[in-house]
């Protein structure tokens, strides 16, 4: 099936030369509300339902079944710098992702191609529902559950209310799944990619090395 084949083009930050594609979406450029150092974290238990934004349902015959879960990877969506506070903003750019991912051509995908998405305000959003496998690291997705940190990470460095509710996120999600820290990757560290970015590689690095995650 064409869900075990896919890779996702947004995280393809590096250009085609290195065989990657180009990113197939953009979005007007406005400008963001940044995001307050000082911002509550959400309760990241309380994940945000895939019907509040997708304006489709997933395509089965484009995706496998997802197998257990034994790794985790991490995404940025390689777009423009995102920071804005807005949950409607939010939404919008999931919907955005959702429909390029639909719209892949030679093989598209059966939906947005990660698990779940986390908002620079620290929201946890559902993505493509848990009982397919996702389509985010070329050839390597079964068992892997695949997580977007929305926004471009080579253009803009996370908050510090990001980088709590992404520890505390990631860590529920290492837990639930039984997954050590040796088995959490970026998408760079599995793939010739750019993704998730110089600021995003460089705190996942970081703080799996020191042990906040888990």
């Amino acid at each position: 099936m064409l869900g075990s084949m896919a890779f996702l083009a947004g995280c393809a930050t590096t250009g085609s030369s290195d065989g990657l594609p180009s990113m197939i979406w953009s979005e007007p450029v406005s400008p963001p509300k940044p995001v307050s150092s000082s911002q509550s974290i959400p309760n990241n238990l309380d994940v945000i339902s895939r019907s509040t934004w997708a304006r489709g349902m997933p395509i089965p015959g484009n995706m496998n079944r997802m197998t257990p879960v034994q790794r985790i990877t991490i995404h940025h969506d390689g777009m423009n710098a995102f920071t804005t506070t807005s949950r409607s903003s939010a939404a919008a750019r999931l919907e955005r992702i959702r429909r390029g991912h639909l719209a892949r051509r030679p093989q598209p995908f059966g939906d947005i191609g990660y698990h779940y998405a986390i908002d620079p305000s620290g929201r946890a959003w559902e993505c493509r529902p848990l009982s397919w496998q996702g389509a985010h690291v070329k050839n390597q997705n079964p068992g892997n559950l695949g997580i977007l940190v929305m926004g471009n990470y080579d253009d803009q460095s996370l908050t510090l209310v990001q980088k709590r509710a992404v520890l505390q996120f990631i860590s529920g999600r290492m837990r639930a799944y039984g997954v050590p820290a040796s088995r959490l990757h970026t998408h760079k560290e599995l793939a010739p990619t750019a993704c998730p970015g110089r600021s995003l590689q460089a705190f996942m690095v970081s703080a799996r090395s020191n042990g906040q995650f888990g």
